[in-house]
């Protein structure tokens, strides 16, 4: 049997302090709430662009532009509606940005923030126009490449990148990814300290571009001190456990197959004249089709968004417990997700309906009973 500390009760939030229970708390209720308040903000912004006469102007103004160019037209009336939907949303970012700051998480200044918010937005703008099959394949093709070629050319847009040092780490590490037959490029660590304080790790990539990427913040106190080399192997574990059951390779596919049946969707909805008359368009070459597109597929993706945010957590659980049988330490484990709840102020008393609807990971408490359940059977 392997020894892991354990509270009397079996509870797993008594693996944490009153005190680091509050402060978790404390930062990441009002946190959710003006998430969902800018994402509410965001569908009513899509909404009255898409519904109202006011927004409809702004729209056809801005595809006017291109006169009588079609493929213009659409085009602009897209950066339009993105260009509003992004200024509505920056005083939520930015907020978020401040809270950040004050907590001692954020490491940029404003300007440095307001560059990345501003590089994320253009990197947003990249849609599949044209004919709806052209349309569905394009977006298809667009999920794979940016799969494929994101870790060469858009990762580096936010980070930069080195080479793990050599060293008893690094060779740890790739022993391990040999151990468990997962076939990794390269381990890198990004320069995540001069943006957070946040801890990390993931994989991304398909092929020759595949990697393991660990935050520098998470490499901090490690370099020779065993617990904490411990800990990063045990997150890499969990990060080569997601390439070894090709989550990458599947979500990529299903994110493919879900943007060209999106597509296919919103664009056969768009054929029915109810719809038409709904939004006041006269069908997929009205520039003011757009605001109405982007809206339902905003309201698919939250209809969807509980088969997916369920699909994440049942895959981060599953890597969790690979990590587990590949290093045989549940000790570092509850150890890294104390770490990991702390250092990245996780709601320690989630709200159940939040987690069902967009929790990608299963929540703090659920990843330490896992720790205690492997110890148990082993």
């Amino acid at each position: 049997m392997i020894a892991v500390p354990r509270p009397p009760a079996a509870d797993p939030l008594a693996a944490f302090t009153e005190d680091e229970v509050r402060a978790c708390v404390d930062f990441a209720k009002p946190r959710q709430r003006w998430g969902l308040a800018g994402y509410g903000v965001d569908l009513a912004v899509l909404a009255a662009l898409a519904l109202t006469g006011p927004g409809r102007a702004v729209v056809a103004a801005a595809a006017g532009l291109a006169a009588g160019w079609a493929p213009g037209r659409v085009v602009l009336a897209a950066v339009a509606v993105q260009a509003v939907r992004a200024g509505v949303g920056l005083p939520f970012s930015v907020r978020a940005f401040r809270q950040d700051a004050r907590a001692g998480l954020a490491t940029q200044r404003l300007g440095g923030f307001l560059r990345d918010w501003a590089k994320a937005r253009a990197v947003g703008l990249v849609q599949p126009p044209g004919w709806p099959l052209v349309a569905a394949v394009a977006a298809v093709l667009l999920v794979l490449a940016l799969a494929v070629v994101g870790p060469v050319l858009i990762e580096p847009l936010f980070n930069r990148f080195r080479p793990l040092e050599p060293g008893p780490l690094r060779a740890r590490l790739l022993g391990l990814a040999a151990t468990m037959g997962v076939p990794v490029r390269d381990v890198l660590v990004a320069d995540a300290s001069r943006r957070t304080t946040r801890v990390n790790a993931y994989v991304s990539g398909l092929g020759r571009t595949r990697r393991v990427v660990v935050y520098d913040t998470l490499l901090a106190g490690s370099g020779g001190s065993t617990g904490a080399d411990d800990e990063v192997a045990l997150v890499a574990a969990h990060e080569l456990a997601h390439v070894r059951h090709r989550d990458v390779l599947w979500g990529t596919v299903g994110s493919a197959a879900l943007a060209a049946v999106s597509v296919l969707a919103v664009v056969a909805l768009f054929d029915l004249e109810a719809v038409q008359r709904v939004f006041a368009v006269s069908g997929l070459g009205d520039p003011l089709v757009v605001p109405g597109l982007l809206l339902l597929v905003a309201l698919g993706g939250l209809l969807a968004a509980p088969v997916a945010s369920a699909i994440s957590r049942w895959a981060e659980a599953r890597a969790d417990w690979v990590a587990l049988e590949v290093t045989r330490d549940p000790v570092t484990a509850v150890a890294v997700e104390r770490r990991l709840a702390l250092e990245n102020r996780a709601d320690l008393r989630p709200n159940r309906l939040l987690v069902a609807m967009f929790a990608s990971h299963p929540v703090t408490m659920a990843r330490i009973a896992q720790a205690w359940l492997w110890a148990e059977r082993h």
